[in-house]
């Protein structure tokens, strides 16, 4: 994406806005002063307006949930969050990638670099040939990386807390990388519309 002048908005499009991690990005993206949200998406919820669907956006962002279309994203929107279920993102970010906008992942589909490891964990990976092609989006330790990145793998919370609590550990040789074990618990997560037991 070329850059924008810092008082042109960025057109930004969501793609799966209506489950509980569209909701909660919605919320950051609308908060956001040069953010503009010009489509949001979600296919089971399709025609209905955000608000009804969303109710804590409501008077924030007056539009509809739509159903996807690649091509009509790319129009609208230079920047697409997919906020999808891991193994259904792989095929759209590819979709949009190839025309051009620049994506940020939020399921595992471009989180890993071995495709073996995605298959034994989520199966078949829809866009094989992107794989280890997206910048993983630890703004703290891969800033530079992110800058120029056009395919971003945004971390889930599990890796975001051990990575963060490890890596200054490592750097200073405090602790040695091999055979640590990072035992982590969650009650309820919101793995959906629906919250599930994990």
């Amino acid at each position: 994406m070329e850059e924008k002048k810092l008082d042109q908005p960025i057109r930004v499009a969501v793609i799966g806005g209506s489950g509980y991690t569209g909701a909660e990005l919605m919320r950051l993206l609308l908060g956001h002063p040069r953010v503009q949200v010009t489509l949001v998406t979600g296919q089971s919820k399709a025609g209905q307006p955000v608000a009804s669907v969303l109710p804590s956006l409501a008077g924030v962002y007056p539009g509809l949930i739509e159903g996807y279309d690649a091509d009509e994203t790319a129009r609208r929107a230079d920047v697409a969050f997919c906020a999808l279920p891991h193994g259904a993102s792989a095929g759209i970010v590819s979709e949009l990638r190839d025309r051009g906008l620049v994506v940020l992942d939020l399921s595992a589909d471009f989180r890993l670099s071995d495709p073996a490891i995605y298959k034994e964990w989520y199966g078949e990976h829809l866009a094989p040939a992107r794989f280890g092609t997206a910048a993983y989006a630890l703004v703290e330790l891969h800033r530079e990386a992110l800058r120029t990145a056009d395919l971003i793998a945004v971390p889930g919370c599990y890796p975001t807390a051990a990575n963060l609590a490890l890596a200054p550990l490592l750097k200073a040789g405090l602790v040695e990388p091999q055979g640590i074990i990072v035992d982590a618990k969650s009650g309820v997560s919101g793995a959906g519309r629906s919250p599930l037991p994990t």
